[in-house]
């Protein structure tokens, strides 16, 4: 990400990013769904047949205040704690990126499990919001198709700025309004964080490191506080 909006810097545009979040990643992926895309993939059967029969005759159990509820089966979704998990999930889910980078000029798409991220460049702010606008379009179109859904009460939005220079696309950031399905997303005037990185409007990431810093004093006391 920081290598392409220093790239989009270099040619004179800005760059953006909007971050979307898959809802409920896990649980709801579909058996039959995942099979016909590994096959689509080309996976070895015999794999496929694992995978099948991995998320075959699954139960939940649940327990409430020391209370074992009843067990029931379990149609979807695959396991929270399984380490093959992070592995199906994004053949789950491989199609998208492809799907909106067909459709929408000069985008490119990050992803790391539910997270989903569309970097935008463009001329001025404002057709990066436009670009930004068609990425979640089009997101919203797959997952609609496929039966799933973004949590886009969570979608963040950030640009990202030279330090010195573009002065004049700096002015819509603060009015600026993406549309994302039935509502509006604004850019974060402070860092934004995603995947763990705390990224400044300017991606030097000294808000990452003095929030790395604090963590690391805050640990550094307690381990002196011990006898």
């Amino acid at each position: 990400m920081v290598d392409r909006a220093h790239a989009a810097w270099r040619d004179g545009s800005v760059a953006g990013v909007l971050l979307m979040d898959i809802k409920a990643a896990f649980p709801s992926v579909g058996r039959g769904i995942l099979v016909h895309t590994m096959k689509g993939k080309g996976i070895d059967e015999d794999l496929i047949r694992w995978t099948a029969s991995f998320l075959s005759d699954r139960t939940v159990e649940m327990v409430i205040e020391a209370n074992v509820m009843e067990r029931r089966p379990v149609e979807s979704g695959i396991p929270q704690g399984s380490p093959l998990s992070p592995i199906l999930f994004p053949i789950y889910t491989s199609g998208l990126i492809k799907w909106v980078e067909e459709r929408v000029s000069r985008i490119d798409g990050l992803s790391f499990m539910d997270d989903v991220g569309w970097m935008a460049t463009g001329s001025d702010v404002i057709q990066v919001v436009r670009k930004m606008e068609f990425c979640a379009r089009e997101s919203l179109d797959w997952a609609e198709r496929r039966e799933r859904e973004f949590d886009t009460a969570n979608t963040k939005a950030a640009h990202f700025t030279r330090r010195h220079g573009h002065k004049k696309h700096l002015r819509p950031t603060l009015t600026a309004k993406i549309r994302v399905g039935n509502g509006f997303v604004r850019f974060n005037k402070e860092a934004t964080r995603w995947l763990g990185v705390w990224m400044d409007a300017h991606l030097t990431i000294k808000e990452h490191h003095n929030r790395g810093m604090q963590k690391a004093r805050a640990a550094e006391a307690r381990l002196r506080s011990l006898p």
